[in-house]
């Protein structure tokens, strides 16, 4: 199978402008001066290389650090590592360099035949220059926070924080305005409706190409939102699962430690469960009802007590049903350790609306409100898990009443 190669994007710390030729030297695997070489070249070609450039710059995303190992990415976000990205300096001397080479070219191609329209040529300068300056600053604005303050400060300590952004942006527009008029001061064919129509539209096309940049950034931070929030809901569930399967085992093993046969056969089954969750292995089990009845046994082997399960209907067993029935095992491993009883009631039944299990036992019971926040047998395991897949988990227990699940998915 032929690797996939990753997206190209802007690293702004090696950036000059927009850090467009850092990119694609990266990805390409070629020198970023070569790259840089080929843009002032295409650049002073009827601006060719200008417009190709503003264009890569909207469509790569940005990036403001290189990649680092899974290791030294989870020790920035625990804190461990300093997240402080190392910008590299810009080489003034190569810029220079490059930036004699265009103008020459410029000038050589302008004496030429191919000449473009000088009136044309500093309008199109003039809008990539203050296009440039405007995303730069979409680019590089700092989030610093500003001290609350009341009355005039609360408007004017913003303003002088980002005073540098602002008057870039000004400056910019300024720019733009500017090549707005020439273009359209030297249309001598147009008339006045014709000059009017065109004002407005190059206006509103400048609009659209100044503001892109920040739309743009919005919308990346509520993908990475979203990312963050399916990195979270697996992070939960990897836990809820360890808690379910690796440690309800270990603590299994060491109670049965002076028992060698049972110390292998938990430790058999708890690498085949553990195997088919890391690498999705397949199963028999297919539907609900062979599901809650490998749990029950699973429990019933485990722990000792029996499982009088009972299932009405049935159905496939989808990712949403499988939370189900993992929050149900945890509901009966929990009355099997806790409840002081030797049998638990199991009740599934499945209608055309939802899904629903019911665990229950006559044991000694407890009060759901004294369970303390990092217990995850029942918050991480049963609650959270199921309001995740979709549904709710309902906990009623009384001490000395017993206690009962109720697991209510919507289908």
């Amino acid at each position: 199978m032929s690797e996939v190669s990753p997206r190209s994007s802007r690293p702004l710390n090696a950036a000059w402008l927009g850090g467009v030729c850092a990119g694609l030297a990266d990805h390409l695997g070629w020198s970023p001066l070569v790259v840089r070489v080929l843009f002032v070249v295409l650049a002073s070609t009827r601006l060719v290389g200008v417009a190709l450039y503003l264009v890569l710059w909207l469509v790569m995303p940005r990036s403001t650090a290189g990649r680092s190992a899974p290791g030294i990415e989870a020790a920035t976000r625990t804190g461990m590592r300093s997240a402080a990205t190392e910008l590299r300096p810009v080489d003034y001397g190569v810029a220079g360099g490059l930036g004699l080479l265009g103008v020459g070219l410029l000038w050589i191609i302008q004496t030429s035949p191919w000449a473009m329209d000088p009136a044309l040529l500093a309008s199109g300068l003039l809008a990539a220059a203050g296009l440039g300056a405007i995303w730069w600053q979409a680019d590089q604005a700092a989030s610093r926070e500003v001290r609350r303050a009341g009355g005039l400060r609360r408007w004017v300590e913003p303003l002088m924080a980002h005073w540098t952004t602002i008057a870039t942006i000004l400056v910019g527009l300024l720019a733009i305005g500017t090549a707005i008029a020439i273009f359209v001061a030297t249309r001598q064919q147009l008339s006045e409706v014709g000059r009017i129509l065109v004002v407005l539209g190059a206006a509103v096309v400048a609009l659209v190409l100044v503001s892109l940049p920040w739309i743009l950034r919005v919308r990346q931070s509520l993908a990475e939102a979203r990312d963050d929030k399916l990195l979270a809901d697996a992070r939960a569930d990897m836990a809820a699962h360890l808690h379910d399967s690796v440690l309800q085992t270990l603590a299994l093993i060491q109670r049965q430690a002076k028992d060698p046969r049972a110390v292998v056969r938990l430790a058999r089954r708890q690498e085949r469960e553990l195997r088919q969750w890391l690498y999705g292995e397949t199963t028999d089990e297919s539907t609900l009802s062979q599901a809650l009845a490998s749990a029950a046994l699973d429990v019933e082997t485990d722990h000792g007590i029996d499982v009088d399960l009972v299932t009405v209907g049935d159905c496939d067993l989808t990712g949403d049903v499988t939370a189900v029935v993992r929050a149900a095992r945890e509901a009966m491993v929990n009355a099997a350790r806790h409840s002081g009883v030797d049998r638990v009631d199991v009740y599934a039944e499945v209608d055309p609306d939802q899904v629903s299990v019911y665990i229950r036992d006559r044991g000694a019971g407890f009060d759901p409100a004294s369970i303390d926040p990092d217990r995850m047998g029942i918050r991480g395991s049963i609650v959270e898990r199921v309001r995740r897949a979709g549904g709710r988990a309902i906990i009623r227990s009384s001490p000395g009443e017993g206690s009962e699940v109720r697991l209510e998915l919507p289908r």
